[in-house]
Order: C-alpha cells, then sequence, then structure tokens
C-alpha cells in the first residue's frame, strides 16, 4: 500500500517466513548454526526452542535451504496434533510409501525398510516438527524417541529436530530417554535495540529500498524496541503501521513521536 512512497518493489514487513527478510542476529546465526550442525554431523535429534515470534520457523526454511536435496530426504509436519500412528502415517506418506495398516508393528517395518533403502542410496532423512510444543501426549514424543532406535552401525538413519515454544523444553524433559537423545539444543533470545534496527533496515534493503540511510531514527527505533520487547513478530507489526501512517501525514521519516502513536495504537495506550 506504501511500497511507491517509500521507493520499494514490495511489503517489507510481511509475517510469512520468507528466508530472503531472515535478518541473521547473532542469535539467528548460532541457531542455525547448530541445526545445520546437527543434521549434517548425523546428530539423531536436535531442539529449537523460543517464544512465539521470534523467528523460529523462518530460521528452519533458511535450515531447509542449506541442505543439498541430493543427499536429504526432508519430512516436515507443520500441524504435530496426531497420535502416534498417524505420525508414523504421515511421515510414510510424505516419503511416497504406501502402507494402509494401522498396526503400529507393521507401520515401524515399512518405515525401518525405507530408511534403509535411502542409507543405501547415500540419502539422509530428516524429520523436521514445527510447532512440537503441540503435541499432546509423551506417548508421542516416545514414538520420536523409538525412530531414533532405527540405526546403521554408528549412524542414524533418521535424523529429528524439535521447534517449537518455550514450553517445549518441559515437555521433553517428562520424557528422559528423548531428552537425553537431544544432542543440541538452543533456545532462541529476543532482539536487543541495535539488532531491531539492523532487521527493519535489512528488510527494507530487500524490498528494494536504495536510500543511504535508515527512514527510522533512532527515537523511533528505540520505541519499537520497547515495545516490541525485542520480538520480530511484533517490530514487523510495528515497523509496517509506522511507515503507513507517515505515508499518509506524507512525513519523509518515521521519527519516535510518530511511533509512540502508532505503539500506543498497538498496546491498547499502555505505551509510555
Amino acid at each position: 500500500m506504501y511500497e511507491t512512497y517509500w521507493g520499494l518493489n514490495e511489503p517489507p514487513f510481511t509475517l510469512t517466513p520468507d528466508p530472503r527478510f531472515l535478518y541473521m542476529s547473532r542469535a539467528h546465526e548460532d541457531a542455525l548454526m547448530m541445526l545445520h550442525y546437527a543434521i549434517t554431523r548425523n546428530k539423531g535429534a536436535a531442539m529449537l526452542a523460543g517464544e512465539i515470534g521470534l523467528g523460529k520457523t523462518t530460521i528452519t526454511r533458511k535450515l531447509l535451504e542449506t541442505l543439498d536435496p541430493v543427499k536429504y530426504q526432508l519430512v516436515m509436519i507443520v500441524n504435530p496434533i496426531l497420535t502416534p500412528i498417524q505420525m508414523i502415517q504421515e511421515i510414510l506418506g510424505q516419503l511416497d510409501i504406501d502402507c494402509d495398516s494401522k498396526n503400529r508393528q507393521v507401520l515401524i517395518q515399512r518405515l525401518h525398510l525405507a530408511l534403509l533403502d535411502n542409507y543405501d542410496k547415500g540419502r539422509k532423512v530428516v524429520l523436521l516438527i514445527d510447532e512440537a510444543h503441540l503435541i499432546k501426549t509423551s506417548n508421542s514424543f516416545e514414538e520420536l524417541r523409538l525412530l531414533l532406535n532405527c540405526q546403521m552401525n554408528d549412524q542414524f538413519l533418521i535424523n529429528l529436530i524439535l521447534v517449537g515454544q518455550s514450553e517445549l523444553k518441559e515437555k521433553i524433559s517428562k520424557v528422559p530417554a528423548l531428552e537425553q537423545r537431544m544432542a543440541v539444543r538452543y533456545v532462541i533470545k529476543p532482539l536487543d535495540e541495535f539488532d531491531t534496527g539492523e532487521m527493519i533496515m535489512h528488510r527494507l534493503r530487500v524490498a528494494g529500498y536504495s536510500g543511504e540511510k535508515t527512514p527510522f531514527t533512532p527515537d523511533a527505533i528505540h520505541e519499537i524496541h520497547k515495545i516490541s520487547k525485542g520480538s520480530p513478530r511484533v517490530i514487523l507489526q510495528l515497523a509496517d503501521n509506522a511507515m503507513l501512517m507517515a505515508m499518509a501525514r506524507k512525513e519523509k521519516m518515521v521519527d519516535g513521536f510518530l511511533t509512540h502513536e502508532v505503539a500506543e495504537e498497538y498496546s491498547g495506550g499502555m505505551a509510555a
């Protein structure tokens, strides 16, 4: 809506997990590196946790871009509210394995054969479960743990990546056998004020902004960081609304006063 006014080619602050727009703060770089290490070094299981809106899903999309599709077969589950049987069926389905049985033993045997087939072809299977904190029962976590028993010599036939909100850590802790298998664990933190400004500028550049300096004043960045508490998702929403309001007022910069108004509206008048 305001792209032409600000000299942009596309919206800069969309909430979809587009890896092009991922600003790699130190925390994001560390998270990406840890997950990549877990997969490429065949560590078996890894966890990425953090509060809502910190960019976990976008990190995983960036991670997938780094994996060679010839060497890695990806299975991604984004709605993990499944029974253990349904979970295995979903994995088989994404591996293009036809199996109509509802018998757990039959399904596990079929999955093991599929994993061995991928191993023989020099391909590793990566099971990535997003929103893993939504998994309801310990039985489902235990089923995932049992998948890690599929091994060839000293190599896992499947790598498990669990991504979810902070309560995921507590849920995993209730399944000690799985917790002990988590070779890599990373909890992502909110952005600081510096990274808040850098992320806004990065996304503007990706969207086509060619100005020498950011259109957000230091006071505006401070206001956005204060209200957002470093949550990338809230930062994007505030920056988006601020640029829209600045356009409506025909301003050439987004300053702290304007951003404070936007923040008050966003937080229901609690910004102070």
